[in-house]
């Protein structure tokens, strides 16, 4: 397995992969980070971090697509994204300085809707 595909990478990088038909961008953020903080446009699944069935939602998915990953904090996308290269995802990558990077790069923002 190739470590270059489980890495962080920055926003420039993040974002040419959104919107790929064979690339899912997943939300592991708290309900409560979405209602406080912007989400990325595009998000296709949010599966939070914190639920007791997050390895079991996680592990349902599709091990041979593309997933990147983003969240508030980068513990918990270093942490899921481990946990998907160990059961055998094939490429997993986390944006680089979290939610806060995007914002901060300019790059469009809006709110989760309830």
């Amino acid at each position: 397995m190739n470590s270059n595909n489980f890495e962080q990478i920055p926003v420039t990088e993040f974002k040419k992969e959104i919107g790929n038909s064979d690339t899912t961008l997943i939300d592991i953020r708290t309900p409560m980070e979405w209602k406080m903080y912007w989400i990325i446009p595009d998000t296709d699944k949010y599966i939070v971090f914190w639920s007791p069935n997050f390895e079991a939602q996680i592990s349902e998915l599709d091990k041979n697509k593309k997933y990147l990953i983003y969240c508030f904090h980068w513990n918990r996308t270093l942490t899921a994204r481990n946990f998907m290269q160990q059961i055998w995802f094939s490429w997993v990558k986390d944006l680089q300085w979290w939610i806060n990077a995007w914002h901060v790069a300019g790059e469009n923002i809006g709110k989760k809707q309830d």
